[in-house]
């Protein structure tokens, strides 16, 4: 069962549950200058050749950069040369936009390109797809990929996709040759609007936050949603909350014992596979080959949940048999099929490390949850400062649903002391503070916060010093 959550905030946040366990979540800014997918008339600024970089104004602040590995075709891009392009990656810290001038648009059943011919997904079975829909005819100038969703489109559906998609190219390519660089000349759709496309037909149920997208929700495609009605925020009632703060650990335990790491560095992401308690097979191959096959799923999964991209490492635990060597590498390859940014996945090293490439697209999860930490010099990291009072506010509205309290000591690390006191009024606003009366007092023990009700007399004497609402 595909459950869809949707929580309209500063940032929209999108989650999905594939039988109760979480397996994405995407974080939306619906203020985003520019989203991958994107489609711009640029002109080419710059080209630094032992970059293989070619530099496009698309009208940003920065410009983007599109990277050309054939010396051959990098001499063809010329300074001053308007140029079509398409965003595969959004602008990362000081590295610029990335494009391609290899444009596609894409929808629910088709993707096109510029070519032509028809071509067919992985996951699509070419002579059944042609026994339900007949044979396809192609669109001169372009070549069409029919995805696996295709299967069960009705006729009507897929030829209409077909023709508007086939339109929209047609007017982008008519716009890049008539028109003046840089401009946009396609949004790609938002990442809610993404998944509701591709994954139309596998969703079984739907919960939003606010009437609104609800609305959206029924009109643009047609689903009905369930409308979250509790005080508390959709995240935290759901048990999605607790699942994305479990993401900032690095270790993550497996079933029968193991466990593997997870280590984020500049250059790749590692992750060490160990067997730790595990409880399984006693033969220590049959062991390796067990435990490793029990971390492939996980390892899937939180790739994609957390985000992760780039060069990835495994360190799976050894593996003498080349047949379970193969077969390790298989079912890793099998399990991140079904992830569109999964790029590819490498035999077994002679040191059991397996290596894979992720494409980039958004941020990690980290980026949204947690900033810099002040207090060690910047190298460490703690929750922001937003999702904290986040955090607090849905604490505090668990502990008015259980019982009728007025008095809460919240207590919280030191290092956010300055900003709360900068601005207490605010604070309380944004925590759900009406009506309580709230006990406040910064603590170094390292805990980021944790809310005590005040349910006896001497417990509320005690603490009358950090009283600071009524």
């Amino acid at each position: 069962m595909i459950e869809l959550f949707i929580e309209e905030d500063h940032y929209r946040r999108i989650a999905i549950k594939d039988n109760s366990i979480l397996t994405e979540c995407y974080f939306e800014d619906r203020n985003q200058e520019v989203r991958s997918g994107d489609v711009f008339l640029g002109i080419i600024r710059k080209k630094v050749k032992a970059l293989h970089s070619v530099f496009i104004d698309i009208g940003l602040k920065k410009n983007a950069f599109l990277y050309v590995t054939n010396n051959n075709r990098f001499e063809d891009y010329k300074e001053g040369q308007s140029i079509l392009v398409e965003v595969i990656k959004e602008e990362d810290g000081s590295k610029g936009t990335k494009v391609t001038d290899k444009v596609s648009l894409g929808g629910r059943f088709v993707v096109f390109f510029e070519g032509k011919g028809i071509g067919y997904s992985k996951r699509l079975d070419r002579e059944e797809f042609l026994e339900k829909q007949g044979n396809q005819n192609p669109k001169d100038g372009f070549r069409i990929l029919f995805r696996s969703a295709a299967m069960d489109a009705n006729k009507a559906e897929l030829d209409k996709e077909i023709e508007e998609i086939h339109n929209a190219f047609k007017e982008i390519l008519k716009r890049a040759e008539t028109g003046i660089g840089p401009r946009r000349l396609y949004g790609e759709s938002s990442i809610l609007d993404r998944i509701l496309r591709d994954r139309f037909s596998e969703i079984n149920m739907i919960y939003v936050d606010t009437e609104d997208t609800a609305d959206m929700v029924k009109k643009e495609y047609g689903l009905p949603s369930l409308v979250h009605g509790n005080g508390r925020s959709l995240f935290d009632f759901y048990g999605i909350e607790q699942e994305l703060l479990k993401l900032r650990h690095r270790k993550v335990h497996l079933k029968d014992g193991g466990n593997m790491v997870i280590e984020i560095t500049e250059a790749m992401v590692v992750i060490d596979v160990n067997s730790a308690k595990y409880t399984g097979k006693k033969n220590k191959e049959d062991m390796a080959l067990a435990m490793n096959l029990a971390a492939v799923d996980e390892i899937a999964r939180q790739i994609r949940l957390r985000n992760l991209s780039g060069i990835i490492v495994v360190d799976f635990i050894d593996l003498a048999s080349e047949v379970n060597r193969a077969t390790l590498q298989e079912t890793m390859q099998r399990k991140l099929q079904d992830d569109p940014l999964f790029s590819r996945c490498y035999p077994l090293t002679e040191l059991n490390l397996m290596q894979m490439t992720r494409k980039k697209k958004g941020y990690p999860v980290y980026h949204f949850i947690e900033e810099e930490c002040s207090a060690c010099d910047h190298k460490g990291k703690r929750l922001s400062f937003a999702y904290l009072k986040k955090l607090i506010k849905n604490e505090l509205m668990k502990k008015v649903d259980n019982i009728e309290i007025l008095d809460y000591l919240i207590v919280i690390g030191t290092p956010y002391e300055e900003r709360i006191r900068k601005d207490l009024r605010s604070f309380l606003g944004e925590i759900g503070a009406e009506g309580k009366r709230i006990y406040l007092e910064f603590s170094a023990s390292g805990d980021d916060f944790r809310i005590e009700p005040l349910v006896f007399k001497n417990q509320i004497q005690d603490k009358e010093k950090y009283l600071i609402s009524e």
